[in-house]
Parts: C-alpha cells; structure tokens; sequence
C-alpha cells in the first residue's frame, strides 16, 4: 500500500475524535470549555480545532512531527508534506511556521479528506473533574442514537490553565499519531 494512503488513513482515525474548540470566556471552567469544545464539535467541525489547544500542545504535536517531515526531506522526499500542507510549501517554511498555524496546516488534510462535517451527537454529560497539580482532566459521556441502537463513549479532555481560562493539551491519539507516522519512514 502507498505511503500516502497509509498517512492519510492515520490521520484520519486519529484525528476524529480530537479536536474542536471554541475561543473560551475568561474564568470559565474546565467542565465549562469541554462543553464549549463539544458545542465546537456540532457546530464547526474539526476546522475550529487549534483554537482550543494550550499553545504547549501545539508546540509539542509540531515538535513530534517535525522528525517525520525531516527524514522525508533528508530523503528527498515530500510527499507528507504535499499531502498535509501543500506543493508550495517547502520544508523550510515548515520549520518557522507558527505551531498553531502548522497544526492548522495539518489537519487541513483530515477536513479535506473526511469534509468538515460536524460531529453528531444526542447527550452529553460532564462527569466530573480530576484535579492533577495544575491539570484539569474532565470526564465526559456521549451518546449517540437512543434506545437498543444507542452507543456510549467516555472521553477524558485533559486541560492546563492559560491567560485565564483552560487550554487542551495533547491526548494519546495525537502522540499515537506521530509515533505511527515515524513507524511508517522508510528504514
């Protein structure tokens, strides 16, 4: 299977349940911005995603691929980087790039190859909130459908605090993502 088609199904997987936000008020609570950042979800897609991330999380998720992007260059390759960003972006460019503005250029790939359809569900209930020094992980229960045909998913948004309000750190899908993407470098 082309390395393209296996970078683009990663992505995708990956990147569905992760993001979506919502610039939050200030003083809100973290229960507060994952009902923000679910409201996101519904109503913008994953377009509204880096929005919501702690500007560490950006920093970390372009930090955690940027070893992908390089052995493609080394090798004299870009065919990630034409998948995610485009032709017109060089891998130098890459390097400087803003990290949200490279996590934006990077899931430009995911919206186009799924649509910015927003995510649907039925309920929603914050469950409450585990505090970890300055962390703030929220547990949250969706629902999809009703009745027999209802699923149910938990989720656990991990939040640090920033210039008075919460910001979303990594989760394990992201940092699956990159460690995939690494594993997929030609030896």
């Amino acid at each position: 299977m082309p390395a393209s088609i296996i970078y683009v199904r990663i992505l995708i997987i990956s990147s569905c349940t992760l993001f979506a936000t919502v610039t939050a008020q200030a003083a809100d609570s973290p229960e507060d911005v994952a009902a923000s950042y679910f409201e996101a979800m519904q109503t913008e897609g994953l377009a509204s995603s880096t929005r919501f991330m702690h500007p560490s999380a950006l920093l970390e998720f372009k930090t955690m691929l940027m070893p992908v992007y390089a052995a493609e260059n080394a090798a004299g390759g870009r065919q990630l980087l034409d998948v995610t960003f485009s032709p017109e972006v060089q891998f130098a460019q890459l390097e400087s790039m803003d990290p949200a503005a490279f996590m934006d250029g990077f899931m430009g790939l995911v919206i186009t190859q799924t649509g910015n359809a927003p995510i649907r569900f039925d309920n929603l209930e914050v469950l409450g909130t585990i505090d970890e020094g300055d962390a703030r992980h929220v547990l949250t229960r969706m629902t999809l459908g009703a009745g027999d045909l209802a699923i149910t998913q938990f989720e656990v948004l991990s939040f640090l605090p920033y210039d008075e309000t919460w910001r979303l750190q990594l989760n394990g899908d992201m940092k699956g993502l990159a460690a995939a993407l690494r594993n997929n470098l030609p030896q």
